[in-house]
């Protein structure tokens, strides 16, 4: 009985030992980390200006008394500028007595912004709070991003158009009709015939060519995809002329023609 007793009152001090330990670990200091782990994806879209994010950073335990915090940046691995591409709103920052941390504001500018993503690397500094010896290094790309609206019906017109089959046949037309653009994902539409007519005058040929796509990325333009031939489109010599955009398609199998998209609701943004 007294062995049963006494191995009782010992895993009881154990317990107690264990609780013990485990509250002096968050009773100890407040180590400064970021809340949002290594990285962070953002965008500037154009025609905005500059894009304000949130970077949030924390502390283990609340701290014990005002102390400040500084956000910096390790210039050594980013390839975005302070000044140029971004501005820190509020570099520096007091966590108050019983906070667990706080935030800084950094806006990305869109006249430094590209279609590239950019990296800028954080680190967190304080003269107050140590560190932790996790989530140190905050990671943020961006890049820019454009609307777009291109989808719609158009009325096209299409010259010169030639096939290295059947004889290197060329038509000179103008072949017209109308072609539809269905948006698909974000500035990407899919094109009802991207041969724009041309394909019903080729021997041999299908109607249409069908499966090819055209993206927009900030007013350029390229197709993506490639045809029920298997053949991709590239987009050159591209002018637009308040309602009309002409441009010259060529596939890489050989054809080739030269079209005019023209709108009945207004002119055509700046395309290239």
């Amino acid at each position: 009985m007294k062995k049963i007793a006494f191995l009782i009152f010992a895993s009881l001090i154990f317990l107690l030992n264990s609780c013990k330990d485990e509250a002096a670990v968050y009773e100890g200091q407040s180590y400064l980390h970021f809340n949002k782990g290594v990285s962070s994806d953002a965008a500037v879209t154009g025609g905005t200006g500059s894009n304000t994010v949130n970077i949030e950073f924390g502390t283990i335990t609340p701290v014990s008394g005002a102390s400040q915090v500084k956000l910096v940046v390790d210039t050594s691995v980013s390839t975005a500028v302070e000044g140029t591409d971004f501005q820190i709103i509020n570099q520096n920052t007091t966590v108050n007595a019983g906070e667990i941390g706080g935030k800084f504001q950094v806006k990305l500018l869109e006249s430094g912004a590209t279609l590239t993503p950019k990296l800028i690397v954080f680190k967190l500094q304080s003269s107050s709070i140590p560190n932790a010896t996790f989530d140190q290094t905050y990671i943020l790309t961006y890049k820019k991003v454009c609307p777009s609206a291109l989808a719609g019906s158009y009325q096209y017109s299409t010259v010169n158009a030639f096939t290295p089959d059947g004889g290197s046949t060329t038509v000179p037309g103008p072949l017209t009709g109308s072609v539809v653009f269905t948006e698909v994902s974000a500035g990407v539409y899919a094109i009802s015939d991207s041969s724009f007519g041309a394909f019903a005058f080729f021997p041999g040929y299908a109607a249409t060519s069908t499966g090819v796509r055209i993206a927009d990325v900030c007013g350029k333009l390229s197709f993506t995809t490639a045809n029920q031939y298997g053949d991709t489109f590239t987009i050159s010599n591209v002018v637009v002329n308040g309602n009309k955009l002409t441009f010259k398609w060529t596939t890489s199998y050989g054809e080739t023609a030269t079209t005019t998209l023209t709108k009945s609701n207004g002119n055509w943004p700046a395309l290239y």
